[in-house]
């Protein structure tokens, strides 16, 4: 019987493409897609997320390997990079929606230190009975132990857990440590039904 609902963050409650919002820090293409390849698509970024490397470190990297005309721009886009992010439209209805019937929900979310900043922009936070981000436990998904700390931290049987992630493999790592999932598109209607054939109650 499912009785926790747990939520990743990004293009699941909020909208995260660095490719979108990358135009705010320069007109210039091949700039806009070296500062995505050097930054936000980079080992370094997973660190970040993990907690195991600083912001500086992040930008001191990116200096070594951009040219000098976009130095100014690198620790501009890493203090200001969250704030392009907007919620998902209806899922915050589907958090409430899920407290209000009776579930327990939680974030689990690969998500660096700057989660602190934006926070509140993440719908539903009010109704969530925990938050477990990847920084402060200094692992990220789809590494099996972020699910068992999650579990052990909260006191969750896995099989009682419902993970919503738009990640696939995120998923089957969590399936593999018992919890149950649904890899998210974006369709909020097949989420519902996926939910419903858990035996969840949610009628939006």
């Amino acid at each position: 019987m499912i009785k926790n609902i747990v939520f990743d963050m990004g293009n699941v409650l909020i909208k995260y493409d660095p490719g979108q919002f990358i135009g705010e820090f320069t007109s210039n293409e091949k700039h806009q897609q070296m500062l995505l390849e050097k930054i936000f698509y980079t080992d370094e970024w997973e660190q970040y997320d993990e907690g195991s490397i600083t912001k500086e470190e992040i930008i001191d990297k990116a200096r070594s390997l951009l040219p000098k005309t976009l130095h100014s721009a690198i620790p501009i886009v890493m203090d200001t990079w969250f704030e392009k992010m907007t919620p998902i439209s209806g899922m915050e209805k589907v958090v409430e929606t899920l407290k209000k019937n009776g579930y327990s929900v939680y974030l689990l979310s690969n998500v660096s230190q700057d989660f602190y900043s934006f926070s509140e922009v993440v719908p539903g936070m009010t109704y969530f009975d925990g938050i477990f981000i990847s920084s402060d436990w200094k692992c990220i998904k789809p590494d099996a132990k972020i699910y068992q700390l999650f579990f052990n931290h909260f006191h969750l049987v896995p099989t009682e857990c419902f993970f919503i992630d738009d990640l696939a493999i995120n998923i089957e790592a969590a399936a593999s440590q018992g919890m149950q999932g649904h890899v998210f598109d974006g369709n909020i209607s097949y989420l519902i039904s996926s939910l419903k054939e858990k035996d969840v109650m949610i009628m939006i």
